[in-house]
């Protein structure tokens, strides 16, 4: 990430770039801006460590919107957070050495250990991290625990508070201070598209999500019961009342192959661009 970083900064020096917070193994978490228009769009990947081809997603789009710089930087300012979850993504995709402390101590939240580590979502400490923000919390707490995510594990555990967790603080404190119009969370699976919270109805965004599955394909749903609640979007709706989409990309298993890349680009790449308008 870093070295991909580097590289798109030298060829687009327009690009800026920041480090926004730490992960729990003290892993810079990093956003790329560009743009200076008034309307200003934030899309974040790899919330969930099995997610983190959506992360190759954010960075190619960072490349295309870069190679198209002219035609849109007068009116957006566009903040890119490739990588929400390092550590989480590291350990599902070998960044984390079997024999480190960090990957057994994973290993043995574990119920089944022949599933891990593809089964993991959560961050290096086992808390889920799009279940780890102040939007109803407590709810989502209720519901998780009533399905056994009592505690750290590879997913669906919800933390001892809200932003208990040093990405979620992150994310939730740029979102904030750099009074963010539409955010767009890219996580796998089911190509759909969530955009509603609860009784919330966020002036543009039932408009929005129309165009976003008119583009890409992808089909506007409901989010489920068991996923309501505490997720980036739901707090960043329910704090701003501003347009905020969960975009569910591909099809399949996480982590998905790299094969389904070029696929799953072709249909998410629209709508992206569609934001801008």
């Amino acid at each position: 990430m870093e070295e991909a970083i580097e590289e798109f900064l030298k060829n687009y020096p327009f690009a800026q770039h920041s480090e926004i917070g730490v992960s729990r193994l003290n892993r810079p978490l990093y956003a790329i801006t560009m743009g200076r228009g008034e309307k200003s769009v934030l899309i974040n990947a790899s919330h969930h460590a099995n997610e983190w081809i959506t992360t190759l997603i954010a960075m190619r789009f960072a490349e295309d919107c870069a190679k198209k710089y002219e035609n849109w930087e007068k009116n957006i300012s566009l903040h890119i957070i490739p990588l929400v979850n390092p550590d989480g993504v590291d350990l599902v995709t070998g960044g984390i050495g079997k024999l480190r402390i960090a990957y057994q101590e994973a290993k043995a939240m574990v119920s089944d250990p022949s599933t891990f580590p593809d089964c993991w979502k959560a961050n290096i400490c086992g808390v889920d991290l799009n279940s780890n923000y102040p939007s109803n919390w407590e709810l989502a707490r209720r519901s998780k625990f009533s399905r056994g995510y009592t505690k750290a594990g590879a997913r669906d555990y919800v933390g001892t508070s809200p932003l208990s967790e040093p990405e979620t603080s992150a994310m939730a404190a740029y979102t904030i201070a750099n009074d963010i119009d539409i955010t767009i969370s890219l996580h796998t699976q089911g190509e759909e598209i969530y955009w509603r919270y609860m009784d919330y109805n966020p002036p543009g965004a039932a408009e929005l999500a129309q165009r976003f599955e008119a583009v890409s394909g992808y089909k506007l749903e409901e989010v489920p019961d068991e996923s309501s609640h505490a997720g980036y979007r739901d707090w960043f709706i329910s704090t701003f009342n501003r347009p905020g989409f969960t975009i569910e990309c591909g099809l399949g298993e996480s982590p998905l192959p790299l094969s389904q890349f070029d696929e799953i680009y072709a249909k998410v790449s629209p709508l992206l661009w569609e934001s801008f308008l």
